[in-house]
């Protein structure tokens, strides 16, 4: 019996921590529809040290992951603005692009859930960023170009966040994974 009760322990570990790596993924995936997945990922991995009294993940990792998430917002922030910008987007341009891709989630998620709030806001971008640069210039081909670099701006904000929230996650995974093992 005594046998039995490690082995079922032993399981149950593996389980417990399959299912906290896959929350902190979805939670990291969060990420693309610009909701704050990264943040949660962090609290699961608060929670999942706190747990073990702090002795798992630490303190030290924990940090180093609020750091990357850290950067990755004020890299989504500055990213997307500042690569339109350096396009030759106007204060309009930006301004259009960054409340455009706010809408454009918002009101892209009741149509399709997920899908629609990740199409919205690249769409938004887009939208935004055109309509700011042509009340501005009344060109359309410019402020269409200007839409195509705010959509990328967006994209490559988008990546860079959660390529670090991802990084972030790793750093915490690996003493998990490597106390269920011992």
């Amino acid at each position: 019996m005594e046998e039995f009760v490690r082995v079922l322990g032993s399981v149950g570990e593996w389980s417990g921590a399959a299912a906290w790596t896959l929350l902190v993924l979805l939670a990291c995936f969060a990420i693309l529809v610009s909701l704050p997945g990264g943040w949660v990922a962090l609290g699961l991995a608060v929670v999942y040290d706190a747990i073990h009294g702090f002795h798992v993940i630490g303190w030290p990792r924990l940090g180093v992951f609020a750091l990357l998430l850290g950067i990755g917002e004020a890299v989504e922030a500055l990213l997307g603005s500042v690569y339109v910008a350096k396009q030759g987007a106007s204060r309009w341009g930006v301004i259009g692009a960054f409340a455009g891709g706010l809408a454009g989630a918002v009101l892209g998620t009741p149509v399709v859930p997920i899908v629609g709030t990740i199409a919205g806001g690249f769409l938004g971008a887009f939208g935004g960023a055109v309509l700011g640069e042509y009340l501005r210039d009344r060109r359309l081909a410019p402020s269409l170009r200007i839409g195509v670099h705010a959509t990328i701006g967006k994209l490559l904000a988008v990546a860079v966040k959660g390529a670090l929230a991802a990084a972030g996650a790793v750093v915490v995974a690996i003493p998990v994974w490597r106390s269920v093992a011992s």
